[in-house]
């Protein structure tokens, strides 16, 4: 190694250390609310700022995710040169699934039915490679971020946002909007909650995050932060957050709730075996329970004051377990996901082409032209099998589960409360969405918030060794 190359070392390294993707990450998680705002704002006022008609809502939120992934990209190639530069470079799990993820999504667009297409060409809907290329590099810095100051700080950007995503939703329930909403379901009540995502299910997954997260933040107060007020403000933002995702009409985000709750329970029955200090448990699993009772008593009002919970227990029992098979089951899921798997066969390997759901369609038997089409599987794991292929859904899988059963695995056996605390909230996070995944598709403006997260649980402590026998 020659002395310049000793002497830029340093430098590459300072460019992409762990501070560079967790300030990146936040900047984008802030930018995609600030900029929506802006652009609902112009385009209210009929304001013109590129091409002839002012911009519609979710008009730039593709290009922001895009700008970051881009950025996010580079601090990776300089963070994988610096780690050859300084000689101790070690390869761990997540550098394998990243490199897998890019292979996975890289044959799914060239191998494509309809090469280029993608999600019919809607620009806030279709998720093309550079969208795919920032949520990998988003995993990539989940997983180099180990420092819990700025885990804090993560968690903190996701208040931020979340504030600003539950006032606009909660004026929504009221009528009090921006602009206008590009997709709003035809839902019993107009006063549906959708936040700056133009579509009530979106939100409702965005909302059921920041509950998870913010609620955690409340149930982990009393490790996580001296003062014993602040934890009041945390409870009040999470019924606020709570509320909002009831009003989105969205019955994924209640799926997505249920299993939130349910990582609770487990993990307190599992962490009485632990070594955790049984009074900081004991006042943890206290807060969970008032916590609780906050969404019971939000739940309570919204259904004497309103139709939506009400609705939304009427609509299920319509949607019987009999009907399951049926085309109109799930507001159209039957028909949907009966497309999907009727082209796995013909196109196991490579997936029917990246985000290319809709071709399933069209080869259909009985499809003919004009009838019905869906661009996205409205079950992420399904979408993934559908466009990707076996392999790509295995790789994916794969994924998820090395990051849930490690981060299980910190938790139990950490010593540093903060650090097992602030764990035990990403885990949560991530078995909300992943179960609200179920009935659900990806999109470019929530996802993002889904995959940091699974790096923040993907740890890298133990390199991969090659033991010469």
């Amino acid at each position: 190694m020659t002395e310049e190359t000793r002497l830029k070392a340093p430098v590459l390294a300072k460019m992409s250390s762990d501070k560079v993707f967790c300030y990146l990450s936040m900047a984008l998680f802030l930018a995609l609310p600030v900029v929506e705002i802006i652009t609902e704002l112009l385009g209210k006022f009929k304001i013109k700022v590129i091409g002839p008609r002012p911009p519609y809502p979710s008009y730039f939120q593709p290009y922001v995710v895009a700008v970051f992934g881009a950025l996010l990209a580079l601090a990776i190639i300089l963070n994988v040169i610096s780690r050859i530069v300084n000689g101790k470079f070690k390869l761990y799990v997540a550098d394998i699934f990243f490199v897998t993820l890019f292979i996975f999504m890289l044959l799914s667009m060239i191998f494509s039915v309809n090469p280029g297409v993608f999600a019919g060409g809607s620009k806030y809907y279709c998720e093309r490679p550079e969208i795919f290329l920032c949520y990998y590099c988003l995993y990539y810095a989940g997983t180099m971020i180990e420092d819990s100051g700025l885990r804090k700080k993560m968690l903190y950007t996701y208040f931020i946002v979340a504030l600003i995503q539950g006032v606009v939703a909660f004026l929504q329930t009221f009528r009090i909007e921006i602009h206008y909403c590009l997709f709003l379901y035809n839902r019993a009540s107009t006063k549906a909650a959708y936040g700056l995502l133009q579509n009530t299910n979106f939100y409702g997954a965005l909302s059921l995050v920041f509950v998870a997260a913010v609620s955690g933040l409340f149930i982990f107060s009393s490790v996580l932060f001296r003062s014993k007020h602040i934890k009041w403000v945390f409870f009040a933002a999470a019924l606020l957050l709570f509320y909002t995702m009831l009003a989105s009409y969205s019955r994924l985000a209640w799926l997505g709730f249920a299993g939130m709750i349910c990582t609770y329970i487990i993990s307190f029955i599992v962490m009485r075996k632990s070594t955790m200090d049984k009074a900081k448990l004991k006042k943890i699993v206290t807060d969970f329970l008032i916590m609780c009772g906050g969404f019971l008593v939000v739940i309570l009002i919204t259904t004497l004051a309103t139709n939506i919970v009400t609705s939304r227990v009427e609509e299920t029992a319509n949607d019987t377990l009999a009907r399951v098979g049926d085309d109109n089951f799930g507001h159209g899921r039957g028909r949907i996901w009966r497309a999907g798997i009727n082209s796995i066969p013909k196109h196991w390997v490579t997936g029917i082409g990246l985000d290319n759901y809709a071709q399933a369609f069209r080869e259909l038997p009985d499809w003919q032209k004009g009838q019905f089409i869906q661009d996205k599987g409205h079950n992420e794991y399904l979408h993934t099998l559908v466009t990707q292929g076996v392999f790509a859904l295995i790789n994916y899988l794969a994924v998820l589960i090395y990051a849930a059963v490690n981060a299980v695995k910190r938790i139990i056996k950490e010593t540093d409360d903060v650090k097992r605390c602030l764990l035990w909230i990403f885990l949560v996070i991530f078995a909300a969405y992943a179960c609200q995944a179920i009935l659900n598709s990806s999109v470019l403006n929530v996802a993002p918030y889904f995959w940091i997260i699974i790096g923040l649980l993907t740890p890298r402590t133990k390199p991969i060794t090659f033991k010469k026998r």
